[in-house]
Protein backbone atom coordinates (compact mmCIF):
# COMPACT_ATOMS: atom_id res chain seq x y z
CA UNK A 1 0.00 0.00 0.00
CA UNK A 2 2.86 2.53 0.97
CA UNK A 3 4.32 1.85 -2.64
CA UNK A 4 1.05 2.58 -4.16
CA UNK A 5 0.65 5.48 -2.35
CA UNK A 6 4.04 6.53 -3.43
CA UNK A 7 3.92 5.83 -6.94
CA UNK A 8 0.69 7.98 -7.57
CA UNK A 9 2.52 10.98 -5.48
CA UNK A 10 5.49 10.85 -7.40
CA UNK A 11 3.31 10.68 -10.86
CA UNK A 12 1.21 13.36 -9.26
CA UNK A 13 4.13 15.48 -8.80
CA UNK A 14 5.75 15.03 -12.35
CA UNK A 15 2.11 15.78 -13.85
CA UNK A 16 2.24 18.85 -12.12
CA UNK A 17 5.66 20.05 -12.75
CA UNK A 18 5.30 19.16 -16.66
CA UNK A 19 1.55 21.42 -16.46
CA UNK A 20 4.09 24.09 -14.93
CA UNK A 21 6.42 24.37 -17.94
CA UNK A 22 6.43 26.50 -20.64
CA UNK A 23 5.21 24.76 -23.70
CA UNK A 24 7.83 25.53 -26.82
CA UNK A 25 6.08 27.84 -28.73
CA UNK A 26 7.09 25.99 -32.63
CA UNK A 27 5.34 29.11 -34.53
CA UNK A 28 7.78 31.61 -32.41
CA UNK A 29 10.56 29.48 -33.56
CA UNK A 30 9.37 29.19 -36.92
CA UNK A 31 9.13 33.01 -37.58
CA UNK A 32 12.19 34.47 -35.79
CA UNK A 33 13.77 32.22 -38.67
CA UNK A 34 11.34 32.76 -41.54
CA UNK A 35 12.11 36.57 -40.70
CA UNK A 36 16.05 35.90 -41.30
CA UNK A 37 17.37 36.99 -44.61
CA UNK A 38 20.72 35.84 -46.10
CA UNK A 39 22.30 38.50 -48.06
CA UNK A 40 25.88 39.05 -48.92
CA UNK A 41 27.52 42.46 -49.38
CA UNK A 42 30.43 43.35 -51.52
CA UNK A 43 32.46 46.51 -50.90
CA UNK A 44 34.65 47.85 -54.01
CA UNK A 45 36.26 51.15 -54.57
CA UNK A 46 38.01 51.58 -58.56
CA UNK A 47 36.31 48.52 -59.32
CA UNK A 48 38.63 45.99 -56.52
CA UNK A 49 37.10 44.48 -54.22
CA UNK A 50 38.12 45.23 -50.34
CA UNK A 51 35.49 43.64 -48.18
CA UNK A 52 33.04 40.78 -48.61
CA UNK A 53 30.28 39.78 -46.00
CA UNK A 54 27.72 36.91 -46.27
CA UNK A 55 24.98 37.84 -43.32
CA UNK A 56 21.91 36.96 -41.64
CA UNK A 57 19.22 40.03 -41.70
CA UNK A 58 16.12 40.69 -40.51
CA UNK A 59 13.42 41.28 -43.41
CA UNK A 60 12.45 44.58 -41.84
CA UNK A 61 15.47 46.35 -41.94
CA UNK A 62 16.46 48.92 -44.59
CA UNK A 63 19.78 48.36 -46.15
CA UNK A 64 21.23 51.64 -44.65
CA UNK A 65 20.59 49.92 -41.01
CA UNK A 66 22.21 46.75 -42.20
CA UNK A 67 24.84 48.48 -43.45
CA UNK A 68 25.18 50.42 -40.13
CA UNK A 69 24.94 47.04 -37.82
CA UNK A 70 27.95 45.64 -40.02
CA UNK A 71 30.29 48.71 -40.93
CA UNK A 72 31.15 52.00 -39.96
CA UNK A 73 29.45 54.39 -41.82
CA UNK A 74 29.19 58.14 -42.22
CA UNK A 75 26.94 60.21 -43.46
CA UNK A 76 26.56 63.62 -45.28
CA UNK A 77 23.04 64.78 -45.14
CA UNK A 78 21.25 61.64 -45.93
CA UNK A 79 23.57 60.07 -48.48
CA UNK A 80 26.31 57.41 -47.26
CA UNK A 81 29.94 59.10 -47.64
CA UNK A 82 32.19 56.43 -45.88
CA UNK A 83 31.95 53.29 -45.44
CA UNK A 84 34.94 51.37 -43.12
CA UNK A 85 37.48 54.41 -43.85
CA UNK A 86 37.18 54.58 -47.57
CA UNK A 87 35.04 58.04 -47.80
CA UNK A 88 34.01 59.69 -50.86
CA UNK A 89 35.96 62.67 -52.62
CA UNK A 90 34.02 65.20 -54.30
CA UNK A 91 36.97 67.23 -56.10
CA UNK A 92 37.52 63.60 -57.47
CA UNK A 93 34.58 63.16 -58.20
CA UNK A 94 34.17 59.79 -56.59
CA UNK A 95 31.21 58.90 -54.99
CA UNK A 96 29.61 55.74 -53.23
CA UNK A 97 26.76 53.89 -55.44
CA UNK A 98 25.51 50.12 -54.38
CA UNK A 99 23.38 47.81 -57.16
CA UNK A 100 21.14 45.33 -55.89
CA UNK A 101 22.18 41.41 -58.02
CA UNK A 102 23.48 44.15 -60.95
CA UNK A 103 20.96 46.52 -61.05
CA UNK A 104 20.67 50.02 -59.55
CA UNK A 105 17.58 50.73 -57.45
CA UNK A 106 15.57 54.02 -57.67
CA UNK A 107 15.81 54.53 -53.82
CA UNK A 108 18.56 55.17 -51.69
CA UNK A 109 19.39 52.63 -49.14
CA UNK A 110 17.03 53.58 -46.08
CA UNK A 111 14.38 53.09 -48.68
CA UNK A 112 15.69 49.85 -49.84
CA UNK A 113 14.73 46.17 -48.00
CA UNK A 114 16.53 43.00 -48.91
CA UNK A 115 15.16 40.07 -50.26
CA UNK A 116 16.93 36.25 -49.59
CA UNK A 117 19.85 35.81 -51.81
CA UNK A 118 20.10 39.52 -52.92
CA UNK A 119 23.59 40.08 -53.44
CA UNK A 120 24.88 44.03 -52.61
CA UNK A 121 27.79 46.05 -54.51
CA UNK A 122 28.71 49.17 -52.58
CA UNK A 123 30.98 51.18 -55.54
CA UNK A 124 33.15 53.92 -54.43
CA UNK A 125 34.50 54.90 -58.04
CA UNK A 126 35.01 58.38 -60.06
CA UNK A 127 31.56 59.04 -62.12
Amino acid sequence: MKKFFKTVMIVTVLFLLGACSNPVDKKAETKSSDELLNVTIILKEDDKQFDKKELKVNKKESLQTVLEKNYKIEMSKDFISGIDGHLQDEKASKYWMYDVNGKQPDVGAVEYFLKNGDVVTWTLNKL
